[in-house]
């Protein structure tokens, strides 16, 4: 299979809410659902997959059939989407340099350059590279460093003895330090003008060997390009659409409550989901909040919350709108459902994620096809939505990203 130079998105399915994102097993492999007391002050004795309720008994319904989007773009892509991509994405990652006859690197010149620096005998991060390129003169590297390497001959090695600037900002431990760099010349270059207007087969062979891909022309690697864009594009407008949906589901239908239980359950697993990720070594979440996330544990724990509080009534509404459309589905499409959250999240099978959402399988499962059937009424709304876009000038590189949905859908 060709390697891409961009990665295509996969399916545009709908995928899981924000609480079943990780992978909730601790670094021994049991599951983190069970024992889920007490975690940021919240109490529950069994996980939200469990808990049974009729939805409808907890929403208000509103209008929901036929609501008006307005995009601020067409998300369309064009030739020019498409240049601009290239030039500021490939070109400018990827300089176009050929030979010299040069043997002798002059200021000005383009030196491609091994070196490897030391500290008192040892290597230093960041301090190492093969086949770099330097423009002499540019002042890309520390003071001493270029002015070492003019003159030099094409294949020549030496060492420069150099030291660090006092107010060295990318690394301060080597701040002031005295260092040997050992360097060779490769080549002299030239670095060619090249945009995309300006492709050639021949660049793009030589962006292929760069990069371990197998691009042989520049149509081919345009095509590429194009089709990446245009899946990027429909995904992002996709949610934009969703997230236009859903805020005006949380408007226009009413939750007055929650299940009894559910919302502690939903609040103590999206807690214990932190706590795995961001404290394998043992130490606490709270301790993780205030020291590394410029925040209070109270006021993390109060952003926590709402969003959990917001993920759990658009469930709510959802889960009613379904049961009043009857969505149904068929058993293979929800196989096909599965499988995609298995392969792009990294599980290796289905039980392991189920596992993700409960202390069984079979609850876990039972979870995935309510949120499943969510996101089909969710999906049904979506596509009978009335989709306007206003007038812009924006470009429409803005509409290539990838945005993540609000209330805990996301592509």
């Amino acid at each position: 299979m060709k390697k891409k130079i961009v990665a295509l998105l996969l399916c545009t399915v709908l995928a899981v809410s924000v609480t079943g994102c990780a992978n909730n097993k601790d670094k021994n492999g049991e599951s983190v659902h069970e024992g889920t007391e007490n975690v940021g002050g919240t109490e529950t004795s069994k996980p939200s997959a469990s808990i049974e309720y009729d939805a409808k008994e907890y929403v208000t319904l509103g209008n929901y059939e036929g609501l008006e989007v307005t995009l601020d773009q067409d998300y369309e892509v064009d030739d020019k989407t498409v240049a601009d991509y290239v030039n500021d994405n490939v070109i400018v990652n990827y300089p176009y340099y050929k030979d010299l006859d040069k043997t002798v690197v002059e200021k000005g010149d383009f030196a491609d350059i091994d070196y490897s620096g030391t500290r008192d005998g040892e290597k230093f991060d960041g301090g190492t590279a093969e086949g770099s390129i330097l423009e002499i003169g540019n002042a890309g590297f520390i003071d001493g460093f270029e002015d070492g390497v003019v003159g030099m001959k094409v294949g020549e090695e030496k060492d420069l003895n150099l030291t660090f600037p006092e107010d060295y900002q990318n690394n301060p431990d080597l701040a002031g330090v005295d260092v040997v760099f050992h360097v060779k010349v490769n080549r002299i270059v030239e670095k060619q003008d090249m945009s995309y207007d300006k492709l050639t087969d021949e660049y793009v062979t030589y962006l292929s060997e760069k990069t371990g891909m197998s691009y042989t022309t520049a149509e081919d690697m345009i095509k590429d390009i194009r089709s990446y864009l245009e899946s990027a594009s429909a995904s992002s407008k996709n949610s934009a659409i969703r997230a236009s949906v859903l805020s005006q589901l949380l408007e226009n239908c009413s939750v007055e409550e929650m299940p009894d239980e559910l919302l502690d359950a939903k609040l103590a697993e999206a807690l214990k989901q932190y706590e795995t990720y961001y404290c394998q070594d043992g130490s606490k979440l709270e301790d993780y909040v205030e020291q590394k996330m410029g925040t209070t544990y109270d006021e993390f724990l109060a952003q926590v919350t709402s969003e959990v509080e917001q993920d759990t009534k658009i469930q709510l509404i959802l889960e009613a709108i379904a049961q009043e459309k009857e969505v149904t589905y068929e058993e293979e499409d929800f196989e096909i459902y599965i499988n995609n959250l298995v392969a792009n999240n990294g599980y290796e099978k289905n039980e392991d994620l189920y596992l993700t959402y409960a202390d069984n399988v079979e609850d876990g499962e039972a979870h995935l096809r309510k949120i499943y059937v969510c996101n089909l009424a969710l999906q049904s709304i979506m596509d009978d939505a009335k989709v306007t876009v206003e007038e812009s000038t924006e470009s429409n590189t803005e509409a290539v990203d990838n945005t993540e949905a609000v209330g805990g859908t996301e592509s």
